[in-house]
């Protein structure tokens, strides 16, 4: 390829990742901005219904949605927590190299894995409002390790509906690859947002699992003493 050919397909990448990123953020826009309507309108104590057939818990408001999708990205340590040790790993790895070493290399590190999550949270708990679907995970009413495991893997992939039965859970498969795939548009050039994306996302769903994880056994672990305070602050 001469180089005017070369410049074409640069151009050409240039304009499909131009149009991928006004596409996805406008995706992003659209769901968090629909994601709590009643938010402002309703008080978080109005009486709601308990779902049908989901004994844990009664229905979100829009002000719930609102203050848990807050504090699960904002106001929580666990997002900063992810985020410092995420940029951590990549550093050693020198992943990408385009973004160096150094304080200024973590730093942007560690704000891209913030930047992920805060676009992952945004698309998953703007599509459970949108499809009034609960964002929140119920531990398994059983006993046994590998039964909760496998309770755990399962809410991974699945929701409730306003009626209590369990949905495939769209938003959550929507929010971990939809951040990986956005965040490749500010990965260096030679990354394809599409690739890096997918694997990315692939990541991030495998934090959503671990979470799950946690919160299923989170009685047991709080028992022990290395992860105790830390679980009990989250």
């Amino acid at each position: 390829m001469g180089i005017f050919g070369r410049q074409w397909a640069g151009r050409g990448l240039g304009l499909r990742r131009s149009r991928c990123r006004t596409v996805l953020l406008a995706m992003i826009a659209v769901l968090t901005l629909s994601a709590f309507p009643e938010g402002f309108a309703q008080q978080a104590n109005t009486p709601v219904p308990a779902a049908a057939s989901n004994p844990n818990s009664p229905q979100l408001s829009g002000r719930d949605r609102w203050n848990r999708y807050l504090e699960e990205t904002y106001l929580s340590p666990g997002p900063y927590i992810v985020s410092f040790g995420a940029g951590l790993a990549f550093q050693a790895f020198d992943y990408p190299r385009e973004w160096g070493g150094g304080f200024a290399g973590y730093a942007r590190r560690t704000g891209n894995q913030f930047g992920i999550i805060v676009i992952q949270n945004s698309i998953h708990d703007g599509g459970e409002a949108l499809f009034r679907y609960d964002p929140r995970y119920h531990a398994c009413r059983c006993s046994g390790f590998w039964r909760r495991t496998g309770h755990a893997f399962e809410m991974s992939f699945l929701t409730y509906d306003r009626s209590g039965h369990k949905q495939l859970d769209i938003s959550q498969l929507a929010g971990a690859y939809g951040s990986g795939i956005i965040s490749g548009l500010w990965y260096p050039r030679r990354y394809s947002p599409w690739v890096q994306g997918i694997q990315t996302g692939h990541m991030q769903f495998g934090f959503v699992i671990g979470n799950n994880l946690v919160d299923e056994f989170r009685p047991e672990l709080q028992r022990v003493k290395l992860f105790g305070k830390f679980m009990k602050a989250q």
